[in-house]
């Protein structure tokens, strides 16, 4: 392999969280500096999946998770990933890049420790108030560090450079049309909606809750529902509709799907969310204007999603309900209660997110210290 054009490399995976992010720092730089990117991930990883529909070059290597993991299963990661910090060395050293950003997961490790042996800059996109393992320790071979919310500064070294960016999102969340996004799914310009949405794995616990609710919901509520099971769950959610479900289905008041690519329409169609709290997908919510009903995963990493929900419900963007709380009664007594709410000083208020061209413009100038060179 020869690599003649200047390039840049972004890094990150195991969710869209991460995928996301890093898609969208692609597009934005190479928009801005007509310099190719490449994505570099695991080979088995979500983000192999996704990538197969973008137009940017993928390169699938062998990495493994480390945290939540104990005994033969933890060595064995660690003898996967050492091969994969040897094949991002060899691969990083024939494309040259001018720079590389990690936007986190165990599949940044391995890369930007090549990347740092080789001298290449360095940047890490955080996109939780609390960063996660492998960004802690990233954080100190970084040229920068980029953050999503204000908190997240505490958290990394005093002597490192830290940039407020904000979540980069990609084009398609910018300038969306209501009426157009109800179209989308057939739903008429009047209808409410309500989208569920348990993160890219999909969500248990979220969809037994909500399942019970599919009727009331609809009639009670008059709303319509688009209900993203996540693929693991979609089968079994099928299979158990009753009658009255099934014809829910049929007459479109009820849209069941187990994936959806064009979220941004999904989330612009709807009056209110329910969802988890993972942070890319809550600035989404942010660029949206969607008001939601936060259900951050307990057992996130230093309880990172309970902390982005604070930020948004603080925002007046949001109501949390608890893991150990969630019931169908309660996320029905929750959703009946809410109120037509206007955004259009929400969105001004201070909750340390940025999103559109303000983030567009810190990530072109930050980057271009680099890409310029």
């Amino acid at each position: 392999m020869k690599i003649k054009s200047p390039n840049f490399v972004v890094t990150g995976g195991k969710t869209g969280g991460h995928i996301y992010p890093a898609l969208a720092i692609a597009e934005i730089l190479e928009n801005e500096y007509s310099i190719k990117p490449y994505y570099i991930g695991a080979k088995n990883g979500m983000e192999s999946k996704i990538l197969e529909n973008e137009k940017i070059t993928f390169f699938g290597l062998n990495f493994a998770p480390l945290v939540g993991i104990s005994g033969l299963k933890k060595i064995k990661s660690i003898l996967i990933n050492i091969g994969g910090f040897f094949s991002s060395l060899s691969l990083l050293f024939k494309l040259k890049p001018k720079l590389i950003i990690g936007t986190g997961g165990f599949v940044s490790g391995p890369v930007l420790a090549a990347a740092f042996v080789l001298r290449i800059p360095i940047i890490i996109h955080e996109q939780n108030v609390a960063p996660g393992f492998t960004n802690k320790i990233l954080s100190r071979i970084s040229k920068e560090i980029w953050i999503t919310f204000n908190e997240s500064s505490k958290y990394f070294p005093n002597n490192k450079r830290k940039v407020l960016t904000g979540m980069p999102l990609r084009k398609n969340f910018q300038k969306l049309i209501k009426k157009d996004s109800k179209n989308y799914f057939g739903i008429s310009e009047g209808e409410k909606v309500l989208l569920i949405a348990g993160g890219s794995q999909g969500s248990k616990l979220i969809n037994d809750a909500v399942k019970k609710l599919y009727t009331k919901i609809t009639q009670d509520l008059d709303m319509v529902i688009i209900h993203i099971t996540g693929s693991r769950f979609y089968e079994e959610i099928i299979n158990s509709l009753n009658e009255e479900e099934s014809k829910l289905v049929k007459s479109g008041k009820l849209i069941i799907k187990d994936y959806i690519s064009e979220m941004e329409q999904a989330l612009n169609a709807s009056e209110i969310i329910i969802s988890r709290a993972g942070a890319s997908f809550i600035c989404e919510l942010v660029a949206t204007k969607s008001y939601s009903i936060l259900i951050p995963i307990k057992k996130s990493a230093s309880n990172h999603q309970l902390m982005n929900a604070k930020a948004i419900e603080k925002s007046g963007m949001g109501t949390i309900i608890e893991e150990d709380y969630l019931t169908s009664e309660l996320l029905y007594s929750t959703l009946s209660s809410l109120k037509p709410f206007r955004f259009d000083n929400i969105i001004s208020n201070n909750a340390g997110i940025l999103y559109g061209e303000n983030t567009k413009d810190i990530i072109r100038k930050e980057s271009g210290k680099y890409l310029n060179e």
